[in-house]
């Protein structure tokens, strides 16, 4: 589905939900409050409605206040749906979405084009990106609270221009919203100085569990329900923890492997370089990117351990 047709749903239509994945990060909550204020500023009716609360270090983001918590729909007459970052029509965990007019708009490579408009494009950075596109074609013009969040989005998802995904577009996006009004430094800080204590309090904790495996190149890291319990952290705050394990010299792949409770476990992975953890996360009905993943399994913790493991040991040699 090109954008163009996207752009002139926008046109055509006059109130939208918008929503992204459950447990929403910089990206999602970027992406969703940046096409919000884009949107209403043509004068647009939307609602926001997540899941889950989102981090506390992304509750500066303008217009932060607009997003509704809930676990279904507020209503079905909106004209349409954006559902911003999400595989399917699923990950949102809201009740009563799939009766909506859905534009789906999303940059992994395991999108299931789940809408009745859909836009996936593998080669995007970030949603955020994406949102600057749409925006740029639908001809609404950016200020300084659009630009913050959609700087945001793409700062974050490509782990601060790090990530592989990164492109040369990227880059020219991102000038282009710090000319439009986003500041650079406002976006560090928010990401990384503005944690919680219970999230340092969190962090030590979890690192005090990290391992690696005999080559060095792949660790890991782990959280119980014990630890967070202890911590008086919550389940936003885990955010940004695998990406500590990654910053030693010869790690390669670190998998963070999260206690959901019954035998469940949420693994989240990350890589350098090229080296894609996607391709393992699929593997499991999971999803992401080359250099950040997701995927869920059940069993006991050592048997997910060695699963993991097990798929992870031919990426690093």
């Amino acid at each position: 589905m090109s954008l163009s047709a996207i752009s002139q749903f926008v046109r055509e239509h006059k109130y939208f939900l918008i929503t992204s994945h459950a447990r929403p990060d910089g990206d999602a909550l970027g992406s969703e409050l940046g096409l919000a204020l884009a949107l209403e500023s043509i004068g647009k009716r939307v609602d926001v409605v997540n899941h889950d609360s989102h981090p506390s270090t992304y509750s500066l983001l303008p217009g932060v206040e607009k997003i509704i918590i809930a676990d279904r729909v507020p209503r079905l007459d909106y004209d349409g749906a954006f559902v911003l970052e999400c595989g399917d029509v699923g990950r949102p965990e809201l009740a009563g979405l799939e009766r909506l007019r859905v534009v789906n708009i999303d940059h992994h490579v395991t999108n299931q084009n789940f809408g009745l408009l859909n836009w996936n494009d593998v080669s995007a950075a970030a949603v955020g990106e994406m949102i600057y596109r749409l925006l740029h074609e639908t001809g609404i013009a950016l200020d300084r609270r659009i630009a913050t969040n959609l700087y945001v989005a793409l700062f974050s998802d490509t782990g601060s221009f790090q990530y592989g995904a990164t492109t040369a577009e990227s880059l020219e996006v991102a000038a282009a919203l710090v000319r439009a009004g986003a500041d650079p430094t406002f976006a560090a800080q928010i990401i990384y100085n503005s944690n919680p204590y219970e999230k340092i309090r969190l962090l030590g904790m979890v690192l005090g569990t990290m391992q690696r495996d005999p080559s060095g190149r792949i660790a890991w890291i782990r959280l119980t329900q014990e630890i967070l319990r202890q911590s008086g952290a919550n389940k936003a705050d885990t955010e940004g923890l695998v990406n500590y394990p990654l910053s030693i010299k010869d790690v390669l792949v670190v998998a963070f492997i999260r206690e959901s409770g019954n035998g469940k476990f949420r693994i989240s992975l990350r890589s350098k370089g090229y080296i894609d953890v996607s391709a393992v996360a699929q593997r499991f009905g999971g999803g992401g990117h080359v250099n950040a993943a997701g995927l869920e399994l059940c069993g006991s913790y050592q048997d997910v351990l060695e699963t993991v493991l097990k798929q992870l040991r031919p990426l690093v040699g």
